[in-house]
């Protein structure tokens, strides 16, 4: 009988350790299970870590710092070859007219206030201005058909082949670019202008220039920068940054800058980076995708 009491003591007591060995193993692995799921959790953060790290080690050295530098595309406004006139020559990335004829820009004055200048390179008969692309491009001087208004190397600001100003030597008549810009307003001894509009324009001369440039003559000469600035209200020149005081009114249609050489003229157009800068509020030649 003790025998058998001792027996059932033993056995209750293994089945207790059995129980309790039973229970820590199920904790433990409980326990692991858990460790094994953060584990896979972390994981993804971990080598996305080490990913950033190894993606960061390689372009050591090939992204700059702390400031970016940011290349400067070039201007995609320049002189059209598609509309030339068949004895022009464009050089020079686009931006150099020479031989005979004229030749308008690629891009339309959309925006409100347009400006650009032109080089007088090297003297002979030129024209600068706007027009349409139905104008004559063939012709060698601008302003001769309705599609053109243009200041001429002979003094003339023609259009339809009128005469609507004439810049005269005599007369002092100039503005500072930016300055004050009214119709009227007089600088003794700078650029001259006489607003007395003329039936027909004379014949081109063949005389050379006076010496001297336009510091002496008052009148647009080798080596000079003409401004043309254009709000869609009134087209301006100017001379040197000078306002030269002639408003062209009327300009209709959709316009491009142009230029017309012959005689062996060379004009470079200059559509950003001005020698003289723009009047107030006006801007160089935007495309027109760039105004969206």
């Amino acid at each position: 009988l003790c025998a058998a009491a001792s027996c059932s003591a033993r056995t209750a007591q293994c089945s207790g350790e059995r129980k309790k060995t039973g229970n820590v193993e199920h904790t433990a692995g409980a326990f692991s299970q858990l460790k094994r799921n953060t584990i896979l959790s972390i994981l993804p953060i971990v080598r996305g870590c080490e990913m950033f790290c190894c993606l960061k080690n390689c372009l050591n050295g090939v992204l700059p710092a702390q400031s970016v530098h940011i290349t400067k595309t070039a201007n995609p406004v320049q002189l059209d070859s598609s509309h030339m006139g068949h004895e022009v020559v464009i050089i020079k990335n686009g931006l150099r007219a020479c031989g005979t004829g004229g030749v308008l820009a690629n891009a339309p004055l959309v925006q409100s206030k347009s400006y650009f200048e032109v080089k007088l390179q090297q003297s002979g008969h030129w024209s600068i201005g706007l027009a349409t692309q139905q104008t004559d491009l063939n012709q060698s001087v601008g302003g001769k058909d309705r599609e053109s208004w243009c200041l001429n190397s002979n003094h003339l600001v023609l259009h339809g082949g009128d005469v609507i100003y004439r810049l005269d030597a005599s007369k002092g008549s100039a503005v500072p670019n930016g300055g004050q810009n009214s119709p009227g307003h007089t600088v003794p001894g700078t650029v001259p202008v006489d607003l007395s509009p003329i039936s027909a324009p004379p014949a081109f001369s063949s005389v050379a220039s006076p010496p001297g440039g336009s510091g002496e003559s008052g009148l647009p000469q080798e080596g000079d920068t003409i401004g043309v600035a254009y709000d869609h209200v009134e087209l301006n020149f100017y001379l040197n940054g000078k306002n030269l005081n002639v408003p062209v009114l009327n300009v209709r249609g959709t316009v491009y800058p142009c230029l017309f050489v012959d005689d062996g003229a060379i004009l470079d157009i200059v559509l950003d980076n001005f020698a003289y800068g723009p009047p107030p509020g006006f801007e160089r030649i935007l495309v027109e995708q760039s105004l969206l």
